[in-house]
């Protein structure tokens, strides 16, 4: 009997979905293949538009990686022992979207042989330089966590610093969002309202992940909660989902009072984006679903499909915020347009990229729960 549960618990993940990963990630290598030998003419980026798909999935997987930190230190410091079997799984979620989310950065700069200039020409005034060595932090902070997760036999007293410091980590996912809070070009971006919005984003993000991955690989024995367990998860994910919508209903705010033409334009734009309101409708629909479900006796299928939308959410809100924010300019240089109206849509080279980098992170999980022990017999 303990056997074959512990032979469950190695091996949760069915062979067929890592396939199947593999398939997607070996197809995003080919498509890189073709952007490093045919040039970035085959993505969308321009010197107008120098970012695009890719640093929104950067965006959105450094801010999985930092939501996850933040979610796997919690039963640690707050001593919860009915979650703290679970932290090391957070812990790995976020290092394996923290890899992903480097490697978005390595596609977009096109030739990874130009690494070296963004150490070679750094400005401690820079926030990219600031942003790169928080990345370094979390590989370094994720992967000494994990470990220590990995190792630690029964109440390990030593983990609450570590675990402390996993969670300032996580807090400062809004040194990624002053990238672009510091653009005063750009109507979109430049707003002090960013570093909140990209902490909310990375907690309702992290939430739904946890969720959904909770549930895919209960029926195999390789987690112990029962659906009522996963409750507190989907109310701390409806409360951000809940904080990250009335975040863009007070920005749209803002821009109608300000009346300028700038401001306008991009409302207008907004309203006028199909992503927009694929971001809209689906974070309205995941809010609902992760509030009922709970209140239902935590319905699997309520659950799952109130994941799923919330990370539908939060991919078109990143793809929104780096589309609008070259959409409209609200700074003038005589005889110079620097804007670009409109977000320029993916190539299939640039999809093909980003879907490979996807089908990665999917492997990763995938090889990870069948290879370690990321779950332990909960206590209390």
């Amino acid at each position: 009997m303990n056997s074959s549960i512990a032979q469950s618990r190695r091996k949760p993940v069915n062979p067929l979905w890592i396939a199947a990963a593999a398939v997607v990630t070996v197809a995003g290598v080919v498509a890189w293949v073709v952007q490093l030998t045919q040039g970035m003419s085959t993505v969308s980026l321009s010197n107008l538009t120098p970012w695009g798909t890719y640093i929104a999935g950067f965006i959105f997987f450094m801010g999985l990686s930092a939501g996850s930190l933040v979610l796997s230190s919690l039963p640690v410091l707050f001593d919860l022992p009915r979650f703290r079997p679970y932290a090391k799984l957070g812990a790995y979620v976020a290092l394996a979207s923290l890899i992903v989310g480097g490697l978005y950065i390595m596609v977009d700069i096109g030739k990874p042989d130009r690494l070296w200039r963004i150490v070679r020409y750094a400005h401690l005034g820079s926030p990219m330089l600031w942003d790169l060595l928080l990345t370094v932090a979390y590989l370094i902070v994720s992967t000494v966590y994990l470990r220590r997760l990995m190792q630690a036999k029964g109440n390990d007293k030593g983990l609450k610093p570590l675990a402390l410091i996993v969670f300032l980590a996580g807090l400062a996912d809004g040194l990624t969002a002053f990238v672009f809070a510091t653009q005063i070009g750009r109507e979109y971006w430049y707003s002090a309202v960013q570093p909140i919005a990209f902490f909310v984003a990375a907690v309702a993000s992290a939430g739904a992940t946890i969720l959904l991955v909770m549930t895919f690989l209960k029926p195999s024995g390789y987690v112990h909660l029962e659906c009522c367990d996963l409750n507190p998860i989907s109310l701390l994910t409806a409360s951000m989902l809940g904080l990250s919508l009335l975040l863009i209903v007070s920005e749209m705010v803002t821009l109608a009072f300000s009346r300028s033409a700038s401001a306008t334009e991009l409302i207008d734009l907004m309203i006028a984006s199909p992503v927009f309101w694929v971001e809209i409708v689906s974070g309205v629909a995941a809010l609902l679903l992760l509030l009922i479900a709970p209140l239902r006796g935590g319905g699997t299928a309520q659950t799952v499909t109130g994941a799923g939308l919330a990370l539908v959410h939060l991919a078109a809100k990143r793809l929104t915020f780096v589309g609008m924010g070259f959409a409209v300019e609200n700074i003038d240089y005589a005889g110079v347009n620097i804007g670009s109206v409109g977000a320029a849509m993916p190539t299939l080279v640039e999809f093909g990229v980003a879907l490979g980098l996807l089908g990665l992170f999917i492997l990763l999980l995938t090889v990870g729960f069948n290879s370690f022990q990321l779950v332990d017999e909960p206590r209390g």
